[in-house]
């Protein structure tokens, strides 16, 4: 039994000194190259805002902010979470001239190929690509000159109660 036991232990030692110490096999074959070249995250994420969309229904459904402040004509990234409960309920995240939150969301509407955004929209300033529950989607673009913009989720019905201030400055 004594030498079983210390088989076991041994066995055990030069498993776990062969393993990567995150828990993953590393495949060190250099000649395989990666699945995928897409980053699935921003490059830099000093210049990263982060935005939160939460709620279990139409009722509760919000941005966990109302206003962002950033540098006018800097490149910046938003990371969209959609951390809504429910899995009807996809977001996005759309950069509007000021005032036009009605006339970007019902022009949108046609639009579900492109995240309900009209691409002829020349109130869009940018937008994420939809975001399903649990999923983050993110928009790199250069802040437009010094102003005031709004924020809002075109998607049908939410840009009355997703919405907020975008200024730069």
């Amino acid at each position: 039994m004594i030498k079983y036991s210390i088989l076991l232990m041994v066995s055990a030692s030069i498993i776990s000194c062969t393993s990567s110490s995150d828990g993953f096999d590393k495949n060190t074959d250099e000649s395989t190259p990666p699945a995928s070249l897409e980053a699935s995250a921003p490059v830099d994420t000093r210049d990263t805002i982060t935005v939160i969309a939460t709620g279990a229904d139409m009722s509760e459904m919000r941005f966990d902010t109302k206003l962002i402040k950033v540098p006018a004509q800097k490149e910046i990234t938003i990371a969209l979470v959609n951390q809504s409960t429910d899995a009807t309920m996809p977001h996005n995240f759309v950069v509007i001239k000021d005032g036009t939150a009605n006339e970007v969301g019902q022009a949108g509407y046609k639009h579900l190929d492109n995240a309900y955004v009209s691409p002829q929209d020349k109130n869009v300033l940018g937008h994420t690509p939809l975001a399903q529950i649990n999923e983050t989607v993110y928009l790199t673009f250069t802040t437009p000159i010094a102003g005031e913009y709004q924020f809002i989720c075109s998607y049908p019905g939410h840009w009355g109660m997703m919405k907020g201030s975008f200024i730069t400055e």
